[in-house]
């Protein structure tokens, strides 16, 4: 009888809980991706560095479209702690910073390491950067029409935005969940919903759900033009839901 129930827990986890074999792009390791719940974006992880497919995802996508990433200057805005898809952009890039928005800071301003930088302002000089990187930030942003028109002006001509974001290509519209006022105070259109936040255990508020017309968005906010990238490869632990990655390219 225990070996009957033993054997119908492994089908059932096999059924549910994907697990295989596979090379990771962040730690280069031959590995097993494992699955630990069915949401695969957050549970499908790399036996090694524990990484999720959104996080290979972004590196696997720097991999193959800027194979010269070491010659690049980069920033990253609001990276996680101890992350290793950023700590894999730092060490494979010479010249890497990276900023947090720290609202009671002075913007430029380090703050433990970081620099505190607001995406809706910020104060670095026009073409600065060849890649501007940002993991699943922009459904938290109030006024992403001032921030991707900043990340524009920082950029060099030719350099890019690369970014995740979860997308809902159903919605024929973007829909803004909440407003920020002058005042400071927070009008919710919807159900507030919350994410972790790296650097705050109150979590990030979700402003926006953005749908298939986020792209036109984009352009006619920065001119920057954006290509979706989406790879299926379970090789690789590429499987879940809203794995794509955003390339936004400034002419």
């Amino acid at each position: 009888m225990l070996a009957t129930i033993k054997k119908n827990i492994r089908y059932l986890s096999d059924l549910r809980f994907p697990h295989n074999k596979g090379f990771c792009p962040i730690c280069k390791r031959n590995t097993t991706f494992i699955a630990y719940n069915p949401w695969l974006r957050d549970n499908y992880r790399c036996k090694y560095c524990r990484t999720i497919p959104r996080k290979r995802a972004i590196i696997h996508t720097l991999q193959k479209f800027y194979p010269n990433l070491n010659e690049l200057s980069v920033h990253e805005s609001s990276p996680g702690k101890k992350d290793p898809s950023s700590t894999y952009i730092q060490n494979n890039c010479k010249d890497y910073t990276c900023s947090h928005f720290f609202p009671d800071k002075k913007l430029g301003s380090d703050v433990n390491g970081m620099r505190c930088e607001n995406l809706t302002n910020l104060t670095f000089p026009d073409n600065t950067f060849d890649l501007f990187i940002t993991q699943d930030v922009f459904e938290h942003v109030f006024f992403p029409e001032k921030a991707f028109k900043e990340i524009a002006r920082v950029l060099k001509p030719g350099g890019a935005h690369v970014f995740t974001m979860p997308w809902y290509p159903h919605f024929p519209k973007s829909i803004k969940r909440a407003e920020l006022h002058e005042n400071g105070t927070i009008t919710h259109l919807l159900e507030p919903n919350y994410h972790g936040n790296p650097i705050s255990e109150n979590g990030s508020l979700v402003t926006y759900d953005w749908g298939l017309d986020f792209t036109d968005f984009i352009y006619e906010n920065s001119g920057l033009n954006t290509t979706i990238y989406l790879e299926i490869n379970e090789k690789l632990g590429l499987n879940a839901k809203f794995l794509e990655v955003f390339i936004s390219r400034k002419t």
